[in-house]
């Protein structure tokens, strides 16, 4: 997999590729348990979405996410401006979505949300297996980190979305 190669693509007008969809692309590309990732311009928050294949009241999944990313931020000593988790159930799939706040976020807080689920939903989480090398884990996750920070400072001037489809990451900005 060339991952590395999308940090140099270009737009249609010659510009590079901003932060913002890098940042999206390497987020999918580190936790392939990730359907989707939104950048919601007017709340400058990411949307982290997930399927889960049985049915989910919001509330058990807040019982299990919200104290864990609060502690988290505790321990950080910030606070959060937007925590929403919501769900969406039809039949024995649930959507799970986690918007937060880009200023408080980091790469660490992303992984964590990953590895509750995991833990939660084992055998019910729905993902592509993508087996990256220990290496290239470890260069988005700094890739993470870096574009996280560029985009705290800055706001994307669109809204962005990135999703999965048949192993491959697309992105569209609107």
């Amino acid at each position: 997999m060339k991952t590395r190669m999308f940090n140099n693509l270009q737009h249609k007008d010659g510009g590079r590729v901003q932060d913002g969809v890098g940042l999206l692309t390497s987020i999918l590309l580190r936790y392939s348990e990730m359907g989707s990732v939104h950048y919601c311009l007017d709340q400058h928050a990411l949307k982290f979405t997930f399927i889960i294949s049985q049915h989910q009241e919001v509330s058990s999944l807040q019982r299990v996410l919200k104290p864990a990313l609060e502690f988290f931020h505790q321990l950080e000593r910030q606070s959060m401006r937007i925590c929403e988790i919501a769900c969406r159930s039809e039949e024995n799939v649930c959507v799970l979505m986690i918007t937060r706040d880009v200023d408080s976020m980091t790469q660490r807080e992303v992984g964590l949300i990953v590895e509750l689920l995991k833990r939660e939903y084992k055998k019910h989480l729905v993902f592509d297996k993508i087996d990256l090398p220990e290496d290239e884990q470890v260069f988005q996750e700094e890739m993470i980190s870096q574009m996280l920070s560029s985009i705290q400072s800055c706001d994307i001037d669109k809204n962005v979305v990135a999703l999965r489809e048949k192993g491959r990451v697309l992105v569209f900005k609107s």
